[in-house]
């Protein structure tokens, strides 16, 4: 194997840098105790079964950041994270507007700026080979 190239550097920084704010969160989650309010919330977004939402919202959290660090499905994994974070948009920052601090609360601009890593990720992973030949 040779040297890392600039690419593939910059692909590794942004990936170790998503799967650490993915992880954070269904670590802190469980840790805290916070999937059950997570739970709630769903339920009044008027989801069926919120707990389970929530759990699973979690779980994925915890297996894609896992995922992530590793490089499994480089293409993939971060397009999930893309699913969950327009779903996050839409259930929850889009009423508060752009702004998370300063000109408003809770806003959807760290949302945006976490798809843009995660798109910049799928699309920027090198390709793997499964050829034996050189």
């Amino acid at each position: 194997m040779g040297a890392m190239n600039r690419p593939d550097v910059a692909h590794l920084i942004l990936r170790m840098t998503m799967a650490t704010v993915f992880l954070s969160h269904g670590i802190v989650r469980t840790a805290l105790d916070r999937v059950t309010p997570f739970g709630n919330a769903f339920d009044a977004w008027g989801f069926p079964y919120g707990i389970y939402w929530a759990w699973g919202v979690t779980l994925w959290e915890l297996v894609g950041g896992v995922l992530l660090l590793i490089g499994w499905k480089p293409h993939l994994v971060p397009l999930v994270f893309v699913v969950q974070m327009a779903f996050g948009i839409w259930l929850v920052h889009l009423r508060h507007g752009w702004f998370v601090v300063g000109h408003g609360a809770n806003g959807m601009e760290y949302s945006v700026t976490l798809i843009a890593a995660l798109l910049a990720t799928a699309f920027t992973a090198p390709p793997r080979s499964v050829s034996l030949q050189k």
